[in-house]
């Protein structure tokens, strides 16, 4: 799917579209790909889908590069025009944050950053997989991740994060409130009936199960376990119920 925004005029957008302009330059030029992560995918899947921004706003733009050793990422980074940090830059006047993956992955599925800070990175290369495509102004092309995608970015980054901030509960009520919105409401009424009538026509409710499922289905069945294992702990599902705002719980 392609989400089209090349007319929109939205200030986050304009300024998106700006920072990746120059993003994809560097890239091009070190020979690399990379992913519209975090809260700047977020707002174009958000527009794209509702014609509004999402509530919570941030002013970091995040992207996630393949790289196939730490060389690579290292040629990429000294190409950006300021760097704050391992990983934090200023481009084209805003901050990014650049996550590799790819060829500097550990078994596990996570890298590890100067100073052993250990970050998982299970879901960046599913999310690739599943990618679709945002046309910005100003004739910018990027790949963000589809809904499924975005939305176990979240969950793995609340399992890493949750004793930090609530940014990633609050994220994934964003998320499923969308798989009962706008065009896939419409698909509840035709093609998912099934799944909403065994839901008692409950859109959030049927919507959020198919997002489990959905999200289940980009993973392989190494991934599929670890995913099971977050979704089956008690204390960091029991956590983001207590984060979850009560106006905003599935009617369960």
């Amino acid at each position: 799917m392609t989400i089209d925004l090349r007319n929109s005029t939205d200030y986050e957008v304009l300024r998106a579209a700006k920072v990746l302009a120059r993003l994809a330059e560097v890239a091009r030029e070190v020979q690399v790909d990379f992913l519209v992560v975090g809260a700047t995918a977020r707002t174009i899947i958000s527009i794209g889908l509702l014609g509004t921004p999402p509530e919570r706003q941030t002013k970091d733009i995040d992207i996630a590069t393949e790289v196939d050793s730490w060389d690579e990422f290292e040629r990429l980074a000294r190409l950006l025009d300021e760097r704050k940090g391992v990983h934090k830059f200023v481009v084209a006047g805003a901050e990014v944050d650049v996550v590799p993956y790819g060829g500097v992955e550990r078994v596990d599925r996570t890298i590890l950053w100067p100073g052993d800070h250990k970050m998982n990175v299970l879901g960046l290369r599913e999310a690739v997989d599943s990618a679709e495509t945002a046309l910005l102004p100003d004739g910018v092309s990027v790949r963000v991740p589809s809904i499924p995608a975005l939305a176990l970015l979240k969950l793995f980054a609340w399992q890493d994060r949750h004793y930090d901030d609530t940014r990633d509960a609050v994220d994934l009520v964003t998320i499923t409130k969308w798989y009962s919105s706008e065009r896939y409401l419409d698909r509840l009424y035709t093609e998912w009936l099934d799944v909403l009538e065994r839901f008692g026509y409950d859109p959030p409710l049927a919507g959020a199960w198919l997002l489990g499922g959905h999200m289940s289905d980009l993973l392989d069945d190494e991934a599929v376990a670890v995913l099971l294992d977050v979704v089956g702990n008690g204390d960091l599902m029991g956590r983001l119920a207590r984060t979850w705002p009560r106006s905003e719980l599935p009617s369960w």
